[in-house]
């Protein structure tokens, strides 16, 4: 192994658990840094290794905030998240559909705008849907109608059963005293209420299982629905938007329909992740006439599906909103998807969305109770940037009283905070940006005026002053130093004891804190 490598190695293995020691081994005061003459020895140019490993430590980012300036703000300092959209911000924005159909667009040209590269064919619909309401411990009836049980009999209108587990059976009790094997079936006449999720259902039929993996909880599953008695009872967007919209949706969720039909589970579809399914109480909810119009778009897009080279496509995913623009796939999730690709949305800002721009402000204080650390001072993020400004796999560095920091993904902030989207920037944080590595070479690294070790070169960030990085070893012990560089260049000494040394140099970028090698050199002090 050579030696950079092996240095690399041993800093690696042995670098320091927390910021407070690196601050210690860093030199406090090392010489003036001021532009020296080139040096003459041939400049090797820095490429990344395994130092970049050190930017974990939490070290960088500690210099990139020094760098920049931002010094720890007060424990009642205000920050302000400025975000846009409304969930996950991939496929089609329903603010934007409906955006896009107000201007005259049909279902089949939306569609092609949000899925890249497909197209509306046509398709069987499935007969025979299976929609999971809810897996829970105690699960309520409030019966419309004539109610029929199995191993029960029949009972009538505005009766309150409420059901609970009991090893392989389902104990019913209120209106109803029994004890039934599982599964359960319910044929309901009218719209019974089924809590939770708390919505009325008179489409299919209900079926209560027992839920695997649990020793508690039952599950509730319609069955029997066409795919037709499933979209009507769709809650996913407002019947009252215009036509062309409605069909869109329609089709998105048609197609998720087709896709999940026939599992070999006990359901196809999950009422609350799939789509919003809420049965009858859509119809509620939209009154007469804008149900019509929501039945009207269903009968009007009947078995169309969204195909992507032939084949309807897996994931027809959508959200409410997406702030002006979709985003990658792979960018919010994993996998790259060649339909679900960033697109411009400038149609969200239609339909009085009152999420297309959102802001929301927390205190230093707040933040910390509802992150579960202490009180926040200055934040920093890091982190490839997406075209559409989504921070899901961002770092956002909180700065505490005290000292310590704490990382959290964009995806991570939204979920504790309750934030809308993770399109957001902060008021007060530092954005690196898109990456733009620092470069530089080492000049010289010698013995200097006794007992000293001194390090030039250059060292440069397009980004702001670059910060240097210099790991020393003698005698299987390790230093850490750290220290600005000024104009280009970068000159400092220090302090070192007898032996033979292997000292490396690095330059830090500005404000991730990957580390790029500049080089080692072996000195020996006597």
């Amino acid at each position: 192994m050579d030696t950079g490598a092996a240095l690399a190695e041993n800093v690696t293995k042995d670098a320091p658990p927390s910021l407070n020691f690196m601050q210690k081994r860093a030199d406090p005061s090392p010489m003036p840094q001021y532009a020296p003459t080139p040096p003459a020895p041939a400049a090797r140019r820095g490429t990344t290794t395994p130092l970049a490993r050190l930017a974990v430590l939490g070290a960088a980012i500690a210099l990139a905030l020094t760098a920049f300036g931002h010094s720890g703000a007060a424990a009642d300092t205000s920050f302000t998240f400025n975000g846009g959209g409304w969930g996950h911000g991939v496929g089609m924005s329903q603010y934007g559909a409906c955006g896009m159909a107000s201007q005259g667009k049909s279902y089949t040209q939306i569609l092609s705008h949000y899925y890249t590269g497909t197209t509306v064919s046509s398709r069987t619909e499935p007969s025979n849907l299976r929609v999971l309401l809810t897996d829970s411990s105690t699960i309520t009836l409030t019966t419309a109608g004539s109610t029929t049980i199995s191993g029960v009999g029949t009972v009538g209108s505005g009766k309150t059963i409420n059901l609970r587990r009991s090893g392989n059976n389902v104990v019913l009790s209120g209106a109803v005293s029994a004890t039934v094997a599982a599964p359960l079936t319910v044929n309901q006449s009218g719209a019974m209420r089924i809590s939770p999720p708390n919505n009325r259902f008179d489409r299919g039929h209900l079926v209560v299982r027992t839920t695997p993996g649990s020793s508690t909880k039952l599950r509730a599953v319609i069955e029997g629905l066409s795919t037709r008695d499933y979209l009507l009872g769709l809650g996913e967007m407002a019947s009252s938007w215009p036509a062309e919209a409605l069909k869109t949706q329609a089709t998105a969720a048609r197609t998720i329909a087709l896709v999940h039909a026939g599992s070999s589970g006990d359901h196809d579809l999950k009422g609350y992740l799939d789509g919003a399914y809420i049965g009858y109480d859509m119809a509620a909810i939209s009154g007469t006439t804008y149900f019509a119009k929501w039945t009207a778009a269903v009968d009007a897009t009947a078995g169309k599906v969204i195909t992507h080279n032939g084949t309807p496509i897996s994931s027809a995913v959508y959200s409410s909103s997406s702030g002006g623009r979709t985003e990658n796939s792979e960018n919010v999730w994993y996998a790259s998807v060649p339909y679900l690709k960033s697109v411009d949305d400038a149609a969200d800002s239609g339909c009085n969305n009152g999420r297309n721009t959102w802001s929301s402000t927390f205190t230093g204080s707040q933040l910390g109770s509802k992150l579960g650390i202490p009180a926040v001072t200055s934040i920093s993020v890091s982190g490839p940037n997406t075209p559409s400004g989504r921070t899901d796999k961002k770092t956002f560095t909180f700065t505490v009283a005290g000292g310590a920091r704490h990382n959290f993904t964009g995806a991570q902030l939204r979920s504790k905070l309750g934030l809308y989207s993770t399109k957001f920037s902060i008021g007060g944080s530092i954005d690196s940006g898109p990456v733009r590595p620092p470069s530089g070479s080492l000049g010289d690294i010698r013995a200097h005026q006794g007992r000293n070790i001194l390090v030039a070169g250059r060292a440069s960030d397009p980004d702001g002053t670059p910060t240097m990085f210099v790991a020393d070893v003698v005698n299987g012990k390790t230093d850490w130093h750290l220290f600005d560089s000024s104009n280009g260049y970068f000159l400092s000494a220090f302090p070192a004891s007898p032996g033979k040394h292997t000292t490396c140099v690095a330059v830090l970028d500005n404000p991730t804190g990957a580390a790029t090698m500049l080089g080692c050199r072996d000195t020996v002090i006597k």
